[in-house]
């Protein structure tokens, strides 16, 4: 009876261990602080959406975010933030320092969009919906933190943390602006909460890619003398098809892998033999071992084909392992998030692998999650629509998420 009743007593403990591990109370959002915050952010209800619609418009390719960065580091100066800069990887960098007694927390949305010859954007206002290509990713992201930021400095509020504004380049294409940032500072980052995503979403997990750039060269030919000329495109058309006959795991959840070819380009006139033709193969896994073995199986099939069509062949590859934080889902930075979101009425939907900058702190072993800004949909897309609605539940969490977080 008293091995049962320890045990008992131990799994009660450890359920109450992890349900307590939450830094959110409702004490913490009917705080004065807080109070006065949500009130100066519906008090600018109208400002809040003419600087999303002017911020959306400022064109942000991957790549080219020089626009939106200066526009950062102008709105960082006027609310008093230190150490404003841009680093080197294109990243706007902003520090609100706290008393010195706190943790480092990095807040992190992405300035960048994913339109890469899109230089020309004109919000349109429907009733409650903003439509433009980049309104909802990341956009909204960036208008959130920025109006989170003014909210809490016109309340009065004191971090006992020292929170950072980590404004990121290159997500859309490999993340490439939070890499360069965590493999070049010197600060040891406590926590990372990363914004992007639909409302309601927690993400505390690393999803693995294993991309392959393929190029297939030949000595080209007119079409006239073409017969026998060994040729790219053959080559990649063969090797795409041999691809999508890899077997890819579709379950159990924990193996599940995909494989897209996402980009094609090659030749230079329709009566000549091409003599360079690339494509983009994008792979994701959950588990590392089947992003292994997938990755394996395209370079085994593309360098196969080369041989047999007499093409010379190039192969880049991309690969960021799949990553995860023991019990990462019973952390203080996961719970809090789930409280938050359930104070604020919103369903959590907690995904344990995500695709966003969040990633790169998983796998150094820094707690991170990522979380939405507001309701959006057709992202990736020129039809691209987001709710305003949902960007002010959007911001109350991101308010929550700041005031749960200094202690």
């Amino acid at each position: 009876m008293r091995i049962t009743l320890s045990l008992l007593l131990l799994v009660l403990g450890a359920v109450s261990s992890a349900t307590a591990q939450s830094l959110f109370a409702p004490d913490v959002a009917e705080s004065p602080v807080v109070r006065d915050a949500f009130a100066y952010i519906e008090g600018n209800r109208e400002n809040i959406i003419e600087e999303w619609i002017h911020l959306t418009e400022i064109p942000a390719p991957s790549g080219h975010e020089q626009q939106r960065a200066a526009y950062f580091v102008e709105q960082f100066e006027a609310a008093g933030l230190e150490d404003i800069h841009v680093d080197g990887g294109d990243n706007v960098v902003a520090v609100w320092r706290g008393s010195g007694a706190g943790e480092k927390i990095v807040f992190a949305p992405h300035m960048d969009t994913v339109f890469q010859e899109l230089w020309e954007i004109n919000v349109v206002r429907e009733g409650n919906i903003l439509k433009a290509p980049g309104i909802g990713d990341n956009t909204a992201s960036c208008i959130n933190l920025l109006w989170t930021l003014r909210s809490l400095k016109q309340a009065g509020f004191e971090p006992v943390n020292d929170f950072y504004f980590l404004i990121t380049a290159g997500e859309e294409i490999g993340k490439t602006g939070m890499k360069y940032h965590f493999n070049n500072t010197t600060t040891q980052y406590d926590k990372v909460v990363a914004l992007d995503g639909g409302l309601g979403g927690i993400t505390y997990g690393a999803f693995g890619f294993g991309g392959r750039e393929v190029t297939f060269r030949g000595p080209g030919a007119h079409t006239l003398s073409s017969k026998g000329v060994a040729n790219p495109n053959l080559a990649m058309a063969r090797a795409i098809q041999e691809i999508y006959e890899i077997d890819v795991p579709a379950a159990p959840r924990e193996k599940w892998t995909v494989i897209n070819i996402g980009l094609v380009r090659g030749g230079r006139s329709r009566n000549a033999v091409s003599q360079e033709t690339t494509f983009y193969a994008d792979l994701r896994s959950h588990d590392q071992e089947e992003l292994e073995s997938a990755g394996q199986q395209i370079d085994e099939i593309v360098w196969r084909i080369a041989e047999e069509e007499g093409v010379q062949v190039e192969i880049s590859r991309r690969d960021d392992p799949a990553a995860q934080i023991p019990n990462a889902r019973n952390s203080p930075l996961v719970r809090t998030a789930e409280d938050v979101l359930q104070y604020l009425g919103v369903e959590p939907r907690l995904n344990q692998w995500g695709v966003t900058d969040a990633n790169i702190a998983i796998r150094k072993g820094i707690p991170a999650i990522s979380i939405g800004r507001t309701i959006s949909r057709g992202g990736h897309t020129l039809e691209e629509e987001a709710e305003i609605d949902g960007l002010f539940v959007g911001m109350r969490q991101v308010v929550l998420m700041f005031a749960a977080l200094n202690q």
